[in-house]
């Protein structure tokens, strides 16, 4: 597919998309499909623009000129191998949203009016075009408008269903925060742009090699923390467990899956593409701290889901989680780059799996978002202890469910494993490059990455055994039906790509060829990730003088296909005679639900192991019959700290507060009062900015 052509197919979808939204003066129905159907449009012509450049000339770059809205910047977008990358991830997570959808707002939202149904077609297609095309900017000021672009359409995706005021003050938060770290990229940008004299980023890389030591490491933190805020890592993630959970499931998906993604573009493209020294290695403070920061946000984002009964809440914290696993490889490829040079086999696997898990997450999240939005269009209720039983009732949605659990929790032959043995394979491989203090760390990183992978399996091993399986707790989950068919196809769309990319992960490298050797300029991520054989991956690390390690993912799957089929026949082969039904036995009383176990009785005993982290609050009420001898009913209620809110939010938000009322208490209404407010703020300022005559 021809590039320019392609992008001015893909915007006129998503604009004919919000356009869309006027046809709900006719019928609410009809702007919904009409506006999903242009999404999905959109999303099939960015897979085809992303293809076309991954697998296209090596290294080539295609840039187009916008029409020009501001006198001092010239708007344009510019295609190359990280560009493209990123856009297929939007793209292929758009589809399954698109799809999903339209049956997903009809089913869960019945009582919609027109109005909103307009509102949530015009806000996807911002948000969705806004993504796709931040990726391809060509220039700062391009960047940032489709960035603000798509943090106040996502804003109105969130409030968008607002009942009770919960939405709304998620909200809020997302858009305090959001709005923070926008305002350092601001300045990380105007810096450059200052020095440049122009918006472009070539200009922008230019000016960035002027720069010293000292500018340069600056401009990366102030870039981190900005792109970080959206990455939603520790943190900084207060607002994402709130503001994922009050969208619409598909658009928690996006969210989730993509949105989160964007914001690694945005650190990519800031640190290795225009701040990097030409061709040259990245400062050691920047990758250790990228490394430090990914490690906390993997562990305490699956420590913190392990705890959550909302299912959404669950999922949003292990977004914190998988997006530390991103950072862990950005983090090492950094480092590595640093130590071997240009040409370096170790940083090119870090790299490889950052970005292959990049992919994979987008793909498991998205089908797990989606699998949450039919169980809550079905049931109305996001809380697991009021679920169970649902996998009769639900059966595709479990299965898909399952398929997504499985890949999250990187167990084989799903693609989960697949990036995570690799993020294993570069940190083992980089604790042989270094000794002492710096070789200890990465230890710990690969340590910690092992347990936030065991903590994963038991969190949906709970998250899937206490909604799916069982008996019904509630009427809710006892009158469930499956999910509508386009909605089934959605889910089933996402489920094949964790499938294919588990199963066939070597096809996959040769689209992160153009995004490694642009960043690193060094080989693409196929001449040291090979696939000996369609579907063998192996990670060839002999050139740097480490053993080559590989994994052939047909044989796992074959194994486990063969197991699956021996475990079936020895259960046949075990029954004598047709099967015989009799009630279960327990202790004279009839089983109901309340013999499954809880999602509060799973989680309890890691509660108890991180008492220190989770801070546990209890409540019990105790309900008498007049007499506190006689206790009819014990209620029992715990709730979990998030320390991040508490020592740190919290008290900036009491600091705030108490300075306000300060002022105000000051605030006399007298004119002399003022006036000497100013005097003494006019000396101040003389003192710290005044000059020698």
């Amino acid at each position: 597919m021809n590039v320019d052509s392609g992008l001015n197919l893909m915007a006129a979808c998503y604009g004919a998309g919000a356009l869309s939204a006027l046809l709900a003066r006719w019928s609410g129905r009809l702007a919904l499909s009409v506006g999903h159907l242009a999404t999905l449009a959109g999303a099939v012509v960015g897979l085809g623009v992303s293809l076309s450049v991954l697998l296209g000339v090596p290294g080539r770059t295609l840039t187009q000129p916008l029409p020009a809205l501001f006198p001092f910047a010239r708007l344009s977008l510019s295609v190359d191998g990280l560009s493209a990358y990123f856009l297929l991830v939007i793209s292929l997570v758009a589809v399954a949203a698109a799809v999903y959808g339209p049956a997903y707002l009809r089913t869960y939202s019945p009582d919609a009016g027109p109005a909103r149904q307009a509102t949530q077609v015009l806000a996807l297609n911002v948000f969705v075009g806004c993504m796709a095309f931040l990726c391809c900017a060509g220039d700062a000021m391009t960047f940032l408008l489709f960035w603000e672009g798509m943090t106040l359409a996502s804003y109105v995706l969130v409030v968008s269903d607002d009942r009770d005021g919960e939405n709304a003050r998620a909200g809020l938060l997302y858009m305090v925060m959001a709005h923070g770290g926008t305002a350092l990229l601001l300045v990380a940008f105007l810096v450059l742009t200052e020095r440049a004299g122009a918006f472009d980023f070539a200009a922008l890389r230019a000016a960035a090699g002027d720069l010293d030591g000292t500018t340069r490491t600056t401009l990366f933190f102030l870039a981190l923390v900005g792109f970080g805020t959206k990455a939603g890592v520790v943190p900084l993630h207060v607002w994402l467990p709130r503001a994922h959970p009050a969208a619409p499931s598909h658009v928690s998906a996006l969210m989730s899956g993509v949105m989160l993604k964007v914001a690694i573009y945005g650190l990519l493209r800031f640190a290795f593409d225009i701040l990097a020294p030409v061709a040259g290695p990245l400062p050691s403070s920047w990758g250790w701290t990228v490394l430090v920061v990914g490690t906390t946000s993997a562990v305490l984002g699956v420590l913190y889901a392990l705890q959550q009964h909302d299912i959404k809440r669950l999922l949003a914290f292990h977004s914190v989680e998988n997006i530390g696993i991103i950072l862990i490889g950005v983090g090492l490829a950094m480092i590595l780059w640093r130590r071997e040079g240009v040409g370096g086999v170790l940083a090119t696997v870090a790299l490889t799996a950052a970005l292959l898990h990049t992919l994979n997450h987008a793909a498991f999240k998205g089908l797990l978002f989606l699998g949450a939005g039919s169980v809550i269009s079905r049931t109305h209720v996001r809380n697991m202890e009021e679920l169970g039983g649902l996998a009769r009732r639900m059966p595709w949605t479990a299965g898909l469910f399952l398929l997504g659990a499985v890949a999250i929790s990187a167990l084989p032959p799903l693609n989960g494993f697949v990036s995570e043995w690799l993020t294993f394979q570069a940190l083992l491989g980089g604790a042989g490059r270094f000794h002492g203090p710096a070789g200890l760390v990465i230890v710990f990183s690969a340590a910690m990455l092992a347990l936030t992978g065991g903590l994963a399996a038991a969190c949906f091993a709970k998250a899937f055994g206490v909604t799916f399986l069982g008996r019904p707790r509630t009427a809710h989950a006892e009158h469930a039906t499956e999910a509508p068919p386009s909605m089934i196809v959605g889910m089933a769309w996402l489920g094949a790509l964790c499938v294919a990319l588990g199963v066939a992960p070597g096809y996959a490298m040769r689209l992160l060829d153009a995004p490694t050797a642009g960043l690193l300029h060094g080989p693409g991520a196929s001449a040291v990730v090979t696939a000996r054989g369609p579907m063998v991956l192996s990670a060839g690390l002999t050139a740097s003088g480490t053993a080559a390690t590989a994994i052939s993912m047909t044989m796992v799957t074959a194994l486990l296909i063969a197991l699956t089929a021996i475990a079936w026949v020895l259960r046949r082969g075990s029954r004598r005679g047709p099967p015989r039904a009799a009630p279960t036995w327990a202790c004279g009383m009839s089983p109901t639900s309340r013999f499954d176990y809880t999602a509060t009785a799973f989680a309890k005993p890691l509660r108890f192991v991180f008492a220190t982290l989770y801070r546990p609050r209890r409540e019990v009420i105790r309900e008498t019959a007049g007499t506190p001898y006689v206790v009819r009913r014990i209620h029992y209620a715990g709730e979990v700290v998030d320390l991040a809110e508490t020592q740190i939010y919290h008290r900036v938000q009491r600091g705030i507060s108490s300075l306000s009322q300060s002022i105000r208490a000051r605030s006399t209404g007298r004119i002399h009062g003022y006036i000497g407010f100013v005097l003494a703020a006019l000396f101040v300022a003389l003192l710290l900015f005044g000059v020698d005559q």
